[in-house]
Order: C-alpha cells, then structure tokens, then sequence
C-alpha cells in the first residue's frame, strides 16, 4: 500500500468535506493526494506535510501550531493575488496505518505542471535556452506574485522550479507559485527545537541548489525578500540555458559553490550575451551580501526591465549586410544601407528599395550619396558623379530630406536608363 499510498489516505473525508482520492507525488516537505470538494464537486489538491516520527508531543504541537498561522497566511495571499496557488483549508487528521498526526492543506487542483517538469521536458528534446524577453514573459506573473506576498512582509523561502507551476488559465498558461509558508514552518521548528533537530535528520528547509549564501551561513545576514531575490536569480538563469546554475553532489559542495566570493553566478559566467545593464542587475540579484542584493522581486523585476529596455535602445540593429557610419563608405547596390547621424536616435525615417534599402535614421540627416548603378562592376562615386545640390538650408527640414530623397531617385533613375541604352547601342552595332 506504501508504494502508492504512503499515508493510507485514499478514500478518507478529511473535515467532512474533502475526500482524499489519489496519491500524486511526494517531494522533501510533503505528499501530495487528488481530491474532490464534496459540497462543490471541484477537484482540489491535498498536500500533507511530513513529520518524523521520533517528534515527541510538546514538539509535534508546536509545529502544528505554526503549521496553522501560516495557512492562514497563505490563504490570505492567495485571496490576494491569482498567480498565488488558492488556499481552500487546513488541518490535522490520523494516518490510519500509523495513527501518526498529518497536517494538511487543502488547495486549488491546478491542470499543467511544475517549472522543473518543463525544464526535463526540453531537455530531453535537446531544446537549449531562450531569449531573455521570453524568459522574463514567462516568469512575469509568478514574480509579480513574489512581489506581491513581499509588499505583505512575507517571504517564500524555498523558491525553486518545483514550486513554480505552470497552470491552465482562460488566458493561457500562466506561472503560479506553490508553498507559500512551509519552509518558514519547517526552519522555526527546527530552531524551537534546538538540540533536538537532529532527530529531523535529512529534512532540508531549503533547497541547497537554489538557496542564498544567508541560508548556508547566518553570519551572512538574516533571511528576508533578498533570499528569494537570489533564488529568482537562479532560476531565470535556468530558464535562460536549460540546465541548472548550481550542481553538486552533496550539500557542502552547493554551500562551497552559493558563499564564493569570487565566482558568482551571473549571466555571462553561464556563457550568455547580455548587456551591461542586464548583467549589472543579476549581478547584484546574486551579490554574496544580503545588503548588497535588489531589496525584493518587485525592485529586481523592475530593475531588469529598465536594464532591458535600456540595452534595446542602446544596440544599433544592422538591416543588411553593412552599416553606413562613414558617409565617404562606398556600398555595393543590392545590400541594405542605414544611414544614420552620430548620436542621433535610432527611428525609422523614410526608405527606397533599389534592390536592397536604404533606410534613415533620421529624416532631418543630409543625404548621404546613393551608390552607382553601372553596367559592369560597380564603382564609387567620383566628383563629377556628385548629385545637384539640393533645396536651400533655410527650407522647412522635412521638406528638404523630402526633396533630396526625389533628387537621388531622379539621378538613379538616369544612370539606369543611360546605362540601358549604352547595352542597346553596343549590340546595334555590333
């Protein structure tokens, strides 16, 4: 029955009203069953939390007591914020092989799966990263969800890809954040029960790939909205390259790699090409100093979206295959062309196809000389190729580009035509 069943909880009604159906899975904290509101017939989520069985009374009541007012907690978030995972009840109830004392939660079924099932899905399809813009797009709603719960002075504490989730919505697949709570349940326990904390033997708080050097070493600092900041951090980085930032065998070996001080992990140490400002802010997402961090989800995110927009606006995109910085640079026709001021603004003016584009950045720049189009090999413009001059200086400026846009198709167009007919009169008398 263990083998599917570890709790013997199927087919029990918990508080009268949640009949526990199915055994789902089990991670470091909890098992997980499906189930069926009895009054509503919804399906809901049953997560039990696992308690050693060494815990005596005194101290099985404490948890118990704490395990209650962050339930409430969790619910009054997720009645909050919608990518929060809804929080229906809790309670306690027997294990009917073991008679052993199970807190459980009550919440929402969510139809999709986790982050970390998404992440083993792509790799076994061999699929290796994603653009930053779609990274951000597809953890925006469970960050602003992070930063939702931080604005409330509450902090995740085991933020990883198992507890992200990504759900059915009427509007897509959206990322929500599961298990709000159980972490700061679990370290209080600990602490309150002091030498007696060995008996929780391998029972991890956090999760060592994705914790912050706070929760490796205390001296650091304390545990707050920074520490989920940091595993945030980690976790985009994953969702940048498809594998995950921090591996080891054994915890210390996570511990020895989170509290380096000189080998932090940043975007470019993954081996990826982002700006500056990009790599400025997930820099300081995983500074070794709590103090040193973006203050909560809220800073970061938006941090990184103004670090983004700031590093779009300061690349120069390339239409085809040269750029024309130097107004002497001599192009073969057919390539695109982007003429631009130094310093100006890059903006899409107006543009003329002659086998390629020509493109200004600017509609008020001078017009730089178009190439020749000759039978033949193309040549660069010589003095006596130079255009006619254009309207005076003291014409209204977009009229004047206007105008010596028309003066460059007139002579381009010439140049084709006398080019024809110099073909037409060779083999006339050939």
């Amino acid at each position: 029955m263990r083998a599917t069943d570890p709790f013997g909880l199927s087919g029990q009604v918990l508080d009268g009203q949640f009949r526990v159906e199915t055994f789902v899975g089990e991670g470091g904290f909890s098992i997980v069953y499906r189930g069926t509101h009895v009054g509503l017939s919804e399906p809901i989520a049953v997560k039990c939390l696992k308690l050693p069985p060494s815990l005596g009374s005194a101290i099985v009541e404490s948890f118990v007591r704490r395990f209650r007012d962050e339930s409430r907690l969790h619910y009054k978030l997720s009645q909050g914020h919608l990518h929060i995972a809804r929080s229906i009840a809790s309670g306690t109830t027997v294990a009917p092989a073991t008679s052993a004392l199970i807190p459980y939660t009550v919440l929402e079924w969510l139809e999709g799966r986790s982050l970390a099932e998404e992440f083993e899905e792509r790799s076994a399809r061999g699929m290796r990263g994603r653009p930053l813009a779609d990274a951000v797009k597809l953890l925006d709603s469970a960050i602003d969800a992070l930063a939702y719960a931080h604005a409330q002075g509450v902090v995740h504490r085991d933020l990883n890809p198992g507890n992200l989730f990504l759900a059915k919505t009427t509007s897509g697949m959206k990322l929500k954040v599961l298990d709000f709570g159980v972490a700061k349940v679990m370290a209080d326990s600990v602490l309150a029960m002091g030498s007696a904390a060995r008996t929780l033997g391998n029972l991890r708080v956090f999760t060592p790939s994705y914790g912050a050097p706070e929760q490796f070493d205390e001296r650091l600092g304390a545990i707050g909205p920074w520490t989920d900041v940091y595993a945030i951090a980690l976790v985009l980085l994953e969702v940048l390259t498809d594998r995950t930032v921090v591996e080891g065998e054994h915890i210390g070996e996570l511990a020895a790699q989170a509290l380096n001080p000189t080998r932090r992990p940043t975007p470019r140490l993954m081996g990826l090409s982002v700006g500056d400002e990009v790599e400025a802010v997930l820099s300081r997402a995983v500074a070794l100093k709590p103090d040193q961090r973006l203050r909560d989800a809220g800073e970061l995110w938006g941090t990184l979206k103004h670090a983004m927009a700031a590093s779009s606006a300061g690349r120069v995109s390339v239409a085809g295959t040269l750029r024309m910085s130097d107004p002497a640079a001599n192009p073969a026709i057919g390539g695109a062309i982007q003429v631009a001021r130094a310093g100006a603004a890059s903006m899409t003016g107006p543009s003329l196809a002659l086998g390629g584009t020509l493109r200004m950045s600017d509609a008020q720049s001078a017009m730089t000389p178009v190439p020749a189009v000759v039978v033949g090999t193309p040549r660069p413009w010589t003095d006596g190729d130079a255009p006619a001059q254009g309207p005076s200086s003291d014409a209204p400026p977009a009229r004047a580009a206007t105008a010596r846009v028309t003066v460059a198709i007139a002579l381009v167009l010439a140049i084709l035509v006398i080019g024809a007919l110099a073909v037409w009169l060779r083999g006339a008398h050939g």
